[in-house]
């Protein structure tokens, strides 16, 4: 099966080019008089950059990777990934080769850790923690040469519940432009989601709460109004953990709602894609946020 992401990145930035003429030039604005004579100003290109475990908090949890691809500007759009792992494990490093791909694309794209579920940490913790490091890319932009080009969130199985947990209950500022789940669970109220015994234990570590009838308010299906961001649904045919129902439940309510949605079926794909379904899913998503940011 061909490996998707063995990508040599550049870490040093293009110089510009200083071009000398003598006499006059007719783009008088792009020149600059230098003692009788002109340069031409050539714009500095910036080097892709990939840069590991930057802190975007004091929790020894709280660490990304940073994907930035060449040429980066002011519109440049930028993607934050949430791994899976049941909420109770999971790390950042199982989505850099989807974000390797992302930046191949032209996006700023962000790996992030988020504390786990145990006795004592919950889905606040870990939304707080999306909140941080939503906080912490707009803090960095101009040092990573990019402008206010929108953010969306990516997030993979528990990692997809919690994108759009967040998009759709936490987004008062409207940061997230666009929320895309890959194989998220969406209802945590749905007994077909129980039963795999460690499915479940995940879900009331997270909940803080062992009783479904409570789980309701963090369920994307009981989150859905007309004001939530677009969203984008992939799911495998073949999934063995989440039932793809979760993804088409979604769906048909934000149809409901008149939200902007699409489901991508994932044929002969279980719960965990394969290298080859993981470039159908980024060029997927990317071909959705150009049909969805215009």
């Amino acid at each position: 099966m061909t490996k998707l992401y063995p990508f040599d990145l550049c870490f040093s930035c293009t110089l510009a080019l200083l071009v000398i003429f003598a006499g006059s030039c007719s783009h008088k604005s792009d020149l600059a008089p230098v003692t009788g004579v002109y340069r031409v100003l050539t714009p500095v290109v910036l080097a892709s950059l990939e840069k590991f475990d930057l802190p975007y908090g004091a929790n020894s949890r709280q660490k990304y990777d940073l994907f930035l691809p060449m040429g980066r500007d002011r519109n440049t759009r930028v993607i934050l990934l949430l791994h899976g792992g049941g909420w109770v494990s999971g790390e950042k490093e199982y989505l850099d080769s989807y974000a390797r791909l992302f930046a191949e694309m032209g996006y700023v794209a962000i790996s992030m850790n988020y504390r786990l579920a145990n006795d004592s940490i919950h889905y606040r913790a870990m939304l707080d923690d999306i909140g941080s490091m939503v906080g912490c890319i707009s803090q960095n932009r101009a040092d990573w040469g990019i402008g206010e080009g929108a953010l969306s969130l990516f997030g993979y199985s528990a990692g997809g519940h919690l994108a759009l947990l967040y998009a759709y209950s936490e987004n008062t500022g409207q940061n997230i432009s666009t929320v895309i789940s890959l194989a998220g669970p969406t209802d945590l109220q749905d007994s077909h989601l129980w039963s795999i015994p460690a499915m479940l234990a995940g879900i009331r570590l997270m909940a803080g709460d062992t009783i479904p009838a409570n789980w309701s308010g963090i369920s994307p299906v009981h989150l859905v109004t007309p004001s939530v961001p677009p969203t984008f649904l992939i799911h495998g045919i073949l999934d063995e953990l989440v039932p793809l129902s979760q993804s088409l439940t979604l769906n048909h309510l934000l149809a409901l709602a008149h939200v902007k949605a699409k489901v991508l079926l994932l044929e002969n794909q279980t719960h965990y894609p394969t290298n080859d379904a993981a470039l159908l899913v980024t060029t997927e998503t990317a071909a959705f946020l150009n049909e969805t940011l215009k």
